[in-house]
């Protein structure tokens, strides 16, 4: 609209032409929505957890929260689900061979009382032999509370290597078009996803087996403590070892040996910790990298990363500041995909180094024994940690990605 400036030439200006004393109406109200969500996948403003409805006066969760409830409504669901599963490869045949259950109503009642015991605790008990020839009955809780902390002690080994070799590994493999890079690369990782983990465990401890026992007088297998041999040649076992493979107060022998300051016991289990934590990293960075290439490779071809080469942006700030935020999540969501192989992979390595007191010497010696006892509530506990973990990660890739959120 045309009006007349103080100087008395005319200009065009622009919005409604409003009279002195007049009230000014927004020329449309606009749609109430989520708030925009910039093309990079950034947060601009933190989204509050509910926001007020302008249509009802009240609250109603933001499409985040809203995904994260649906998220943990789910997992309930899915646990229940692989208890069913359970219940029809373990249960359903031992209890047929003792007598098949009178119709689908006896089938129905004992999946109901497994589901009742494996989410209260009753898991039955088995017998123990402690020194040789005293036998107790002691419940699956305690065995589970013995085995727990050896297989976590590796871990907190094993995941962080995981990471400082399948991140670098994948992105530079996935980003370079060199084959001097990317062909040795997948060469690596395919032989060691076709290997199987017990073989590259023993490979492993035949490989440092004389210069183990040459340096510390041990042998690099037996668990995470030193071997009977080397207990014998220094005066035997401590009080603080149950059963001559356990330990306290905390059951983590490297925590354990340095609150005895027991440092010839931490050193040697520290490098048996270490020893296996580089095996099963070696073998998950295979299973890991055969995705996490593809996902760098399409990364690297998307239209704002070719835009930034063309505008002469090095190729080192492109993968390390540009691609690297882009992969991130998606590194999250293959790594809480794979976390059933992991398991696998490191239970394969404890039993190719005979850990007595890990879950993978547990598992090997139940399925070669026969006694499918121990498997049900340990598949339980595995179910739990893998959904809960897929869960947190899932989560943590969409705050670092929120367009996902729209998809989901």
């Amino acid at each position: 609209m045309r009006r007349l400036s103080p100087r008395g030439r005319g200009e065009f200006v622009r919005g409604p032409f409003v009279s002195p004393g007049r009230k000014v109406l927004p020329m449309s109200d606009p749609e109430p929505g989520p708030p925009p969500v910039p093309s990079d996948g950034h947060h601009v403003e933190d989204t509050a957890a509910v926001s007020p409805s302008p249509t009802s006066g009240g609250w109603r969760l933001s499409g985040f929260w809203r995904y994260v409830l649906r998220r943990a409504l789910l997992v309930p669901a899915q646990l229940v689900f692989v208890l069913l599963i359970l219940y029809l490869a373990i249960n359903v045949p031992a209890d047929y061979a003792a007598g098949p259950p009178t119709g689908l109503l006896g089938y129905v009642q004992g999946f109901y009382q497994v589901v009742v015991n494996d989410f209260t605790g009753n898991w039955g008990t088995t017998n123990l032999q402690l020194a040789g020839y005293v036998t107790y009955k002691v419940p699956w809780t305690h065995i589970y509370a013995y085995y727990i902390p050896p297989s976590i002690q590796i871990a907190v080994f094993a995941l962080p290597i995981a990471a400082a070799l399948a991140y670098p590994v994948s992105m530079l493999a996935g980003w370079s078009r060199r084959p001097g890079l990317d062909a040795p690369a997948r060469f690596l990782t395919l032989t060691g996803a076709l290997l199987p983990v017990f073989v590259i465990g023993t490979l492993v401890m035949n490989a440092v087996f004389f210069s183990y026992l040459g340096y510390f007088g041990d042998i690099p297998s037996q668990g995470l403590i030193p071997s009977i041999g080397w207990f014998i040649d220094h005066g035997g076992y401590p009080s603080w070892f149950l059963d001559n493979f356990i330990t306290r107060p905390t059951g983590f022998p490297l925590i354990d040996a340095l609150i005895h300051h027991a440092w010839g016991i931490a050193m040697i289990s520290l490098t048996k910790t270490l020893l296996q934590a580089l095996v099963v990293a070696v073998a998950y960075v295979a299973i890991f990298f055969r995705h996490a290439r593809s996902v760098v490779r399409s990364v690297s071809e998307e239209p704002y990363i070719v835009g930034a080469r063309a505008r002469g942006i090095s190729e080192r700030t492109l993968l390390w500041r540009h691609a690297a935020k882009r992969v991130t999540p998606s590194f999250f969501l293959i790594f809480a995909l794979t976390i059933p192989e992991y398991l696998g992979v490191q239970f394969a390595v404890e039993a190719a180094f005979v850990d007595q007191a890990g879950f993978g010497f547990l598992t090997f010696t139940s399925l070669t024994q026969g006694n499918l006892a121990p498997l049900d509530a340990l598949v339980f506990l595995l179910a739990i940690l893998v959904l809960v973990w897929a869960f947190v990660v899932d989560i943590v890739a969409i705050r670092l990605d929120p367009r996902g959120v729209a998809s989901r």
